[in-house]
C-alpha cells in the first residue's frame, strides 16, 4: 500500500536541479519512462505514450539550457496531457469511439503555454468518457486507470488517467478539467494535489467541453507548489475562450512560504458531518487541515451555507443539461457509438425542461451569494474533496451520485478556486482529500494556504507502492 519513496522528484526540486545542471532532462524522461514500462501495464493511466517524443524533446530541452536559454521552471519536466485537449498531429478521442478519428488541427491554448515553457509531454492520459464523471466504465474506448494505491479501486473521475499517472510517478504533473470535480476527486482519491481555477483564469480553448458554464482546466501535481509553478504557466486571458477574463495574473510562487498567520479559515462541516455523515476517518482528517493551520497562526470559526443536497439538485439540473446540449447531435446520429454508460448519463439531461434549467440558474445565484457572504468573513474556506472512501473499480451503480451527494459541484455552481489536498488516510492506507477554496481571481492565497498545511501537516510523506 505504502513506499518510501515516490520515485521522481516534484516539479520545484527538479526545477531547481536542472536549472543548477544537477539533473538532465534526459535522465527525468527515461526514469519516467522506465515507471511507466513497468507499472503501466497495470496502473493503464495512459491512451497514448509518447516515449520517442518525449526523449527528443528532453534532448532539445537539455541543448537549449546547455546553450543559456532556460525558459523556467517547467524547462524539460514531463507533463500528461489528459485526452480531451487538442493536440496537433494526435488524436483527440475523450475516451469516445464517436471521437476515435477525431484530429484537431491546432493545438489547445494550455498546450501552447506547456510548451512555451518548455514542458515535454509524455502521453494522453485516460478519462471517463466524454468527461461525465461518476464511476469508471469498461464499455468506452479504453480501459479504465487504476488507483496506484490499490488498483482494486477506483481513481475518480472524470481526470482518472491524470490523477493515476502522477501518483504513480510516470509523470511530474498533468492537466485536468473540471466541471464537477473532475479534477478534485481524482486528487483526493489518489491523494495529490489539484486546482481547480476560478472560471474564466485558464483557457478552455482546445479542451472538449462537458458544461458550457463549468468547465475548467487546471494543474494536477503531487504538492501544491508544484500546482502553483503549473498554474503561472496556464493562467491568462485568451480572446479565443468566449468564457475568459482579462485580469492581471498574480505571482503565485513568492507568496508560498508567506505563512498564514492572520488569516481566518471557515469550516464548512455541516456538509460532511449533518447534510451528509461521512465516515469518522474523513470527518477528523478534514478538521485536522483546520486545526493545523490554526497552530501555525490562522483563526478558525466555522460557517453555515444551505445544505449540501440544494447544491447538488442544482448541479444535477444544469450539468446534464448542458451536456445533452452539446452532445445531442451525436446522440441522435451516432447513439451505438458511445458508451452505455456515458450516452443513459447524458441522456438524463433531455428531460430537464427549461423551467428546471432557468429555476436552477437563479437558486444558483443565490447559492453564490451563500458563498460571498462566507468569503467577507474568512479568507479561504475547507470542506471535504470526498464523502465516501474510493469504489471498488468495479463498482456496478449506473447513476452513483443519486445515492452520494456531489461535493465538488459547490464550488463549480459558484465559480471559486478550489486547491485539494491529502489531508490524512483511511485506516486501510488509502488517501483522503480536502478541499480550500478561496475568493474569486485570489489562487494565490489558496495555493499559499495549501501550502502551509502540506508543509506542516507531513501527509506527502506516504506514497503508493507499486510493487
Amino acid at each position: 500500500m505504502m513506499d518510501t519513496d515516490r520515485g521522481v522528484p516534484t516539479i520545484a526540486e527538479a526545477a531547481r536541479q536542472i536549472k543548477a545542471g544537477m539533473l538532465s532532462p534526459v535522465t527525468l524522461i527515461k526514469n519516467c519512462l522506465s515507471r511507466i514500462d513497468q507499472y503501466e501495464p497495470t496502473i493503464q493511466a495512459f491512451h497514448v505514450i509518447f516515449a520517442d517524443e518525449a526523449l527528443a524533446a528532453a534532448e532539445t530541452a537539455e541543448k537549449e539550457i546547455e546553450a543559456g536559454h532556460y525558459r523556467g521552471p517547467l524547462h524539460g519536466i514531463p507533463i500528461g496531457l489528459k485526452d480531451v485537449f487538442y493536440l496537433k498531429g494526435y488524436k483527440t478521442t475523450s475516451n469516445s469511439r464517436v471521437m476515435q478519428n477525431f484530429q484537431a488541427d491546432e493545438d489547445a491554448a494550455v498546450v501552447t503555454r506547456l510548451r512555451d515553457a518548455g514542458a515535454i509531454f509524455i502521453g494522453q492520459l485516460n478519462t471517463y468518457e466524454f468527461t461525465f464523471g461518476g464511476r469508471p466504465t469498461f464499455d468506452a474506448l479504453y480501459p479504465p486507470a487504476r488507483n496506484p494505491w490499490d488498483v482494486t479501486r477506483s481513481t475518480g473521475g472524470s481526470s482518472s488517467g491524470s490523477g493515476a499517472t502522477v501518483a504513480a510517478g510516470f509523470c511530474l504533473g498533468a492537466l485536468g478539467s473540471d466541471a464537477g470535480g473532475s479534477i478534485r476527486t481524482p486528487s483526493a482519491f489518489c491523494g495529490i494535489s489539484g486546482m481547480k481555477a476560478t472560471f474564466g483564469r485558464v483557457s478552455a480553448f482546445g479542451d472538449l467541453p462537458l458544461s458550457f458554464s463549468f468547465d475548467c482546466v487546471g494543474p494536477m501535481t503531487w504538492t501544491s507548489e508544484d500546482s502553483a509553478l503549473m498554474l503561472q504557466v496556464l493562467a491568462g486571458y485568451d480572446e479565443r475562450d468566449p468564457s475568459g477574463v482579462e485580469t492581471p495574473v498574480p505571482d503565485y510562487v513568492a507568496p508560498l512560504n508567506d505563512g498564514v498567520r492572520g488569516l481566518k479559515v471557515g469550516m464548512l462541516r455541516h456538509f460532511y458531518t449533518k447534510d451528509f455523515e461521512a465516515p469518522l476517518e474523513i470527518v477528523k482528517a478534514i478538521d485536522g487541515v483546520g486545526n493545523t493551520l490554526q497552530d501555525v497562526g490562522a483563526t478558525l470559526g466555522e460557517i453555515n451555507v444551505s445544505p449540501l443536497i440544494d447544491w447538488h439538485a442544482v448541479g444535477r439540473i444544469i450539468l446534464p443539461a448542458e451536456a445533452y446540449a452539446i452532445h445531442e447531435e451525436n446522440l441522435q446520429n451516432r447513439w451505438e457509438e458511445f458508451g452505455p454508460l456515458a450516452r443513459n448519463r447524458m441522456m438524463l439531461g433531455s428531460l430537464v425542461r427549461a423551467v428546471d434549467y432557468i429555476q436552477a440558474q437563479r437558486r444558483r445565484t443565490e447559492l453564490l451569494e451563500e458563498i460571498e457572504t462566507a468569503l467577507a468573513e474568512y479568507d479561504v474556506i475547507i470542506t471535504t474533496a470526498m464523502l465516501t472512501p474510493q469504489p471498488p473499480l468495479d463498482d456496478k451503480a449506473p447513476f452513483p451520485f443519486l445515492n452520494v451527494p456531489m461535493i465538488a459541484v459547490p464550488f463549480n455552481l459558484t465559480l471559486h478556486p478550489v486547491q485539494t489536498v491529502r489531508a490524512g488516510f483511511f485506516d486501510d492506507g488509502m488517501p483522503i482529500g480536502a478541499q480550500i477554496v478561496g475568493r474569486n481571481w485570489d489562487e494565490a492565497t489558496v495555493l499559499k494556504v495549501a501550502h502551509s498545511f502540506e508543509k506542516n501537516a507531513g501527509q506527502l510523506k506516504r506514497f503508493p507502492n507499486l510493487n
